[in-house]
């Protein structure tokens, strides 16, 4: 069989339809069921806006996902209706060997399930794609992690073009390097999966290899291997600590265990043992500060509301102590916990509106949405100064049902949005499968802006996008006039950071000038 029918072949095997466009969205190639799709031959599409496939509204979308699309990029699938007037599936991916060309696929609705998470700039696997292929990774395999300290300096000295070229190369050389699975688990750390028998990757020396052809001296990486046969673990105990290893791994760049993941379970259980009393009864009796960050408008400076942030005054600080709850898998024990908090405070405040977080563990969890409904549900009359953040969206699977839980949340009048909203695919997959009511930005994309062109013209897009859609931005990590004028001029409606306000202990009965309020450093938010 010829090697474009292969590819064909499989291609259809997941969609009904695809076709190629180029950078000006011009319909260059076009395949399969067509006319049951959208009643035209593939041969008359050609040389036509793909654009017009879809209804005007849609077509808007479609056209703000393919322009945010970078080499390496594919997000979807998620339904768009056609001009046609029926529905499909859309999945669109920018295959870095084939220019500014993007291939899309549709298919029937209910043909198709979500494709990994794909880390845009490397084309590795994401954290949680890695996360993923890691806990199904076999006993005779090994996980190999390498930390490359000051990777984002390092790039930061390059254009921007080159530096995309040397993170493509970077991926490439880690997905030829004999692993079965590769990703990028932070910043600087990336991660791969392969036959223990195999021997170690090397993954230090074929980096310190790329980035030396890259014209860039090669800082001294750490890196680690550890096996995962894990004699005497129980499949959910493997699956805690192989999460626990990578999770260590990319916020510390190191690993204090070393041979077989049943040593690391050894040291997690130790560690769980000292602190898992001390949690029980911080989260059972409400033993932690609320702390309150106002954000406000960017273009009054008027304090449209705030969020409240829990604090812990143990030992470890918060956000260890958050760590060792999302670790756990206990967030959405302490997000009820939170919320019922909160709902407490806003019910003695003075007016004040107020934001809370919940993860997107209890959103997709139906007996801990169904407490959390029943909670709010109750205190139903504060929902019109109460605004809930849905954090850690990654934990988010079924998209369909999440959706649902958020229409029943604002249904009774409370006020929904995303927190951390990035610009990767998955942040767009989510605008388009939630309605919600404000999105608030990373604050690392905020402070990269003047950066890169591109980046910041991604940026305005999607706050641009998220206007049109009727959703407030919110740009996080203001930390200086200047910050707060770049962010009002991109299109941010509101802003949130030092300073606009650092978190306090008690709303001031009268707001404090902006840019001169004074707080504590550390919440969890």
């Amino acid at each position: 069989m010829p090697h474009p029918a292969r590819l064909l072949g499989f291609a259809f095997a997941n969609a009904d339809f695809l076709f190629e466009m180029d950078s000006a969205g011009t319909i260059l190639f076009a395949a399969g069921a067509a006319n049951d799709l959208v009643k035209e031959s593939g041969d008359n599409l050609v040389g036509k806006p793909a654009g017009k496939l879809f209804k005007p509204s849609e077509g808007i979308k479609f056209a703000t996902f393919s322009k945010a699309l970078k080499a390496g990029d594919r997000v979807g699938p998620f339904k768009l209706t056609l001009a046609t007037g029926a529905e499909a599936n859309l999945a669109m991916f920018r295959l870095p060997e084939n220019g500014a060309r993007i291939s899309c696929t549709l298919a029937r609705p209910g043909t198709r399930t979500p494709s990994a998470e794909i880390d845009p700039r490397t084309g590795l696997a994401s954290r949680d794609g890695f996360l993923a292929a890691a806990t199904q990774a076999g006993p005779k395999d090994a996980l190999t992690l390498v930390h490359v300290p000051g990777l984002p300096e390092l790039c930061a000295q390059l254009s921007p073009d080159v530096a995309d070229a040397l993170l493509r190369q970077i991926g490439y050389s880690l997905q030829t390097a004999g692993a079965g699975s590769a990703g990028r688990i932070s910043e600087t750390s990336f991660g791969a999966l392969a036959p223990a028998t195999g021997g170690a990757p090397d993954l230090a020396g074929k980096l310190a290899a790329v980035l030396t052809a890259g014209g860039l001296t090669p800082p001294r990486m750490t890196e680690a291997r550890i096996g995962l046969h894990g004699a005497g673990l129980s499949p959910e105990q493997r699956l805690l600590s192989v999460r626990y290893v990578i999770n260590r791994f990319a916020e510390q760049g190191k690993l204090d265990t070393k041979g077989d993941i049943a040593d690391a379970f050894a040291g997690m259980m130790d560690e769980t043992q000292a602190r898992l009393a001390e949690m029980t009864r911080t989260v059972g009796e409400g033993a932690f500060e609320i702390a309150y960050q106002p954000i406000s408008d960017l273009s009054t400076r008027k304090i449209s509301h705030y969020e409240a942030l829990a604090r812990f005054t143990g030992p470890e600080g918060t956000g260890e102590t958050v760590k060792f709850i999302e670790a756990l898998g206990i967030a959405n024990v302490f997000d009820l916990a939170v919320a019922n908090r909160v709902l407490s405070l806003i019910e003695q405040s003075n007016g004040s509106h107020i934001a809370f977080n919940i993860s997107g563990a209890t959103i997709a969890s139906a007996a801990s949405f169904g407490m959390l409904a029943a909670i709010l549900a109750k205190r139903r009359k504060l929902a019109a100064r109460t605004l809930i953040e849905i954090t850690e969206t990654a934990a988010i699977a079924d998209l369909e049902s999440a959706g649902k839980a958020i229409q029943t949340l604002r249904a009774m009048g409370y006020r929904v949005g995303l927190d951390d909203f990035g610009a990767g695919a998955a942040s767009i997959n989510y605008l388009h499968a939630f309605q919600v009511d404000f999105v608030k930005f990373d604050g690392a994309m905020i402070q990269k802006i003047g950066s890169s062109k591109r980046d910041d013209a991604l940026l305005a897009g999607l706050a641009k996008l998220c206007g049109e859609m009727g959703v407030i931005t919110i740009a996080e990590w203001i930390e200086s006039e200047a910050m707060a004028k770049a962010a009002h001029a991109m299109g941010f409606h509101q802003g949130q950071g030092k300073w606009l306000g650092a978190p306090l202990l008690q709303i001031p009965a009268t707001p404090a000038p902006v840019g001169k309020r004074q707080g504590m450093k550390e919440s969890w938010g």
